[in-house]
């Protein structure tokens, strides 16, 4: 049974696919949805931006007739899911990736491998689509 939803949210396009995928999964199980949304320090800009795409992310939860949570952290995206998920006893992680390669891959460990390797629940990474053209 799955009753607690976590997604990591942000500006770009997968972050609102992997939400999507969340609503999805939440509308079978009667799930709770909460958005986490990191900022790197505390900054208004920073937290105003954050404030309007959780406004968008708990529309489009609660059209679907759901239960929603959010939080603005001031941390790293891959900690903050992590310390919510133990935090709120969390079933799944839906999140993004935007898929690196190469050695932008190798330099850099993704808020997505981070989570996969320490969260204490069930993690689904939503790859960013490649388009055709």
């Amino acid at each position: 049974m799955i009753q607690a939803i976590l997604v990591l949210l942000d500006s770009s396009p997968i972050s609102e696919q992997a939400l999507l995928e969340a609503t999805n999964i939440a509308k079978i199980y009667n799930s709770k949805i909460t958005c986490i949304h990191p900022v790197p320090r505390h900054d208004n800009i920073l937290i105003n931006e954050g404030q309007r795409l959780i406004k968008r992310a708990e529309e489009i939860v609660k059209s679907a007739g759901l239960e929603f949570d959010s939080r603005i952290v001031e941390d790293d995206p891959g900690s903050a899911i992590v310390k919510a998920a133990v935090r709120l006893n969390a079933d799944l992680i839906v999140m993004g990736s935007l898929g690196e390669e190469g050695i932008k891959r190798r330099l850099v460990v993704s808020a997505a491998e981070y989570v996969v390797r320490n969260a204490p629940c069930d993690v689904l990474i939503v790859k960013r689509r490649k388009t055709i053209f």
